[in-house]
């Protein structure tokens, strides 16, 4: 019986230790405010935890940036492919089902991730995403109209659209919890992104 409870404290420190990270950010959060939303003593943290940044450890892995960059990239090239990338949302495309599903399945974790790894070996995974976004877009347009160079005031414009991508990711999952409702707020955003973006990447298509 006392293994089983202290196996559930050490959940409710996880659990808890996720969800402030993902509302104030690591560098932001204190012990603390872990141990209040846990209900438990900041002294019972210490029981687990030798610091703050091994209960980060605990949440956000090297396993789950790789994976989110990964089907990530799976997901804009399969975007490429497409000639109407109307039918690029979680109805028509398998990649675009696998990002939402792991987005869905690793909520918290991705919203650190985009949002709150300031101050951790992570901190810069939120811009290699828009980065990398901006890469491939890039070099789509390369490829699709022979173009040598992309214009420098493109480039800033697909930066700038990508960094508010990753914004809107993140308010989704920071405003909800249930998978319907997430993905409801993706269909709708992919809906106005999708149509948004061939047209700037694709202005002679149809």
């Amino acid at each position: 019986m006392a293994q089983r409870l202290k196996e559930e404290v050490r959940t409710r420190i996880i659990e808890a230790a996720a969800s402030v990270f993902a509302d104030r950010g690591y560098a932001a959060t204190k012990l603390s405010d872990v141990a209040q939303r846990a209900d438990i003593s900041t002294g019972n943290i210490y029981k687990y935890f030798e610091n703050k940044e091994a209960m980060f450890d605990e949440i956000v892995t090297v396993s789950i940036a790789a994976e989110l960059l990964r089907r990530l990239r799976a997901r804009i090239r399969d975007i490429g492919r497409l000639e109407d990338w109307s039918k690029a949302d979680a109805a028509g495309s398998a990649s675009a089902r696998a990002l939402l599903s792991f987005w869905v399945d690793n909520r918290l974790a991705v919203l650190i991730l985009l949002r709150g790894a300031e101050g951790t070996r992570f901190g810069h995974v939120r811009d290699l995403v828009i980065t990398e976004m901006q890469r491939l877009a890039t070099r789509y347009i390369q490829q699709i109209h022979g173009a040598q160079q992309v214009p420098e005031t493109v480039r800033f414009v697909l930066h700038k659209v990508f960094a508010r991508t990753v914004d809107m990711v993140g308010d989704i999952l920071a405003t909800y919890e249930q998978p319907s409702a997430i993905q409801q707020a993706f269909a709708t955003f992919w809906r106005y992104q999708l149509a948004g973006l061939q047209a700037l990447l694709r202005p002679d298509h149809g």
